[in-house]
């Protein structure tokens, strides 16, 4: 995924973008490192990052298009937790990448939105930042006070409602059993989730991220319902972008190869931990097991693997026949990226794209002429034979 499609993501989910969000979602900013930051084990997120330089790049391109899309920059603080609460953390020793790191941007409010920033009256300006500043600290006793002032200066039902429903957010205790963190999941997604998306805008995640680490904390991830993916542990550490998390609570589901909806959020972490081999190969699985879902995915412009994201696009132009679907498509994958067959296991089955894609695999990592495999692959789809002779000239 490119820096425009995943700002483009993050304005879709939370109508706000955000370059820590944009970091941590695309794999360049480990959870881990991002939580010692925030309690003050580390000085700045620096370390963090295997090519500081390539980082500031990115952050660079995904703000030019924030600007170009008419986006409304805000400097913002990093508030610290736990140890380093009430602190604003330092992103970054370089001047240019921290000050990049600091300014997150959403859309302009519309004419005649009662935004918070469009309220002008300067004490009422100052109760807001309390406020929001108090929340962002995660005090409900601060958050509770500057609401009760700003209520009295500029009464708004729907600002009020927002922030007592967060307060009651902070409030609450993580969960102690797997019962319990359903319910409180279901609050979350219910109250808690829209009133940050209105109040806090940009900064909802990084207030939300700790309540839905609370809900994980209570979660069974063994336990999946299938046809129900969004109650599994991996969906709650998906939304925190903990990719680690992710892949170890799927892989904890005894039958996860069999639910496709785990399959591809597995690969979806393997990919943005930069195991790119175990990636492609659960999205080949998932195309075997679920191939209108593969589809889906790779049809998405939010697609994280850019060489299958291209791949797929060059087999739909490709005009051969049988037509590349995404049966098919683990094989022509092999003709574009002849190092996958070496690093992919066979499939074994008895399909014709399985065993197209196994004669491939057979024939990109023989010398020999391998006749038998040449006659497989061309009884199972004569195209991508003549791709294969073409390729090897």
């Amino acid at each position: 995924m490119d820096a425009q499609s995943a700002v483009q993501q993050l304005l879709l989910d939370h109508g706000a973008y955000s370059p820590v969000e944009l970091l941590l979602a695309m794999g360049l900013l480990p959870n881990r490192d991002h939580v010692a930051w925030r309690r003050g084990e580390t000085a700045t997120l620096d370390a963090a990052f295997e090519d500081r330089s390539a980082v500031r790049g990115l952050l660079e391109s995904a703000a030019a298009f924030a600007r170009n899309l008419g986006l409304s920059a805000e400097a913002v603080t990093h508030e610290g937790r736990e140890d380093g609460a009430g602190l604003d953390r330092r992103a970054s020793s370089d001047r240019q990448l921290d000050t990049l790191l600091r300014t997150h941007y959403r859309r302009v409010p519309a004419e005649g939105d009662r935004q918070l920033d469009l309220w002008l009256d300067s004490g009422t300006t100052v109760a807001v930042n309390d406020l929001l500043g108090a929340l962002l600290k995660r005090d409900p006793d601060a958050a509770g006070r500057a609401l009760t002032q700003l209520a009295g200066l500029n009464p708004d039902p729907n600002r009020e409602r927002w922030a007592a429903t967060l307060i009651e957010a902070l409030r609450s205790r993580p969960p102690t059993d797997h019962d319990l963190a359903l319910d409180q999941l279901e609050r979350m997604q219910m109250q808690w989730v829209p009133a940050a998306s209105q109040l806090l805008v940009s900064r909802a995640p990084e207030f939300l991220r700790p309540l839905w680490q609370g809900i994980a904390s209570g979660l069974d991830p063994a336990r999946f319902e299938a046809g129900d993916g969004e109650r599994h542990v991996s969906w709650i550490h998906r939304q925190c972008f903990d990719w680690e998390r992710v892949r170890d609570s799927i892989l904890a589901v005894p039958t996860h190869a069999d639910a496709p909806v785990l399959i591809e959020r597995l690969a979806e972490a393997e990919c943005r931990l930069r195991n790119r081999v175990a990636a492609v190969a659960h999205w080949f699985a998932l195309g075997r097991s679920a191939p209108e879902r593969l589809k889906a995915a790779l049809d998405s412009a939010s697609f994280p693997d850019s060489a299958l994201l291209a791949g797929w696009r060059a087999a739909r132009a490709s005009g051969l026949e049988p037509e590349i679907t995404t049966a098919w498509f683990p094989a022509w994958m092999l003709l574009r990226e002849p190092g996958l067959a070496r690093a992919l296991d066979f499939v074994g089955g008895a399909r014709a794209p399985d065993r197209a894609f196994d004669s491939l695999k057979a024939l990109l990592t023989s010398d020999s002429g391998n006749t038998e495999r040449r006659a497989d692959l061309q009884s199972a789809h004569p195209g991508l034979l003549a791709e294969f002779l073409a390729l090897r000239g």
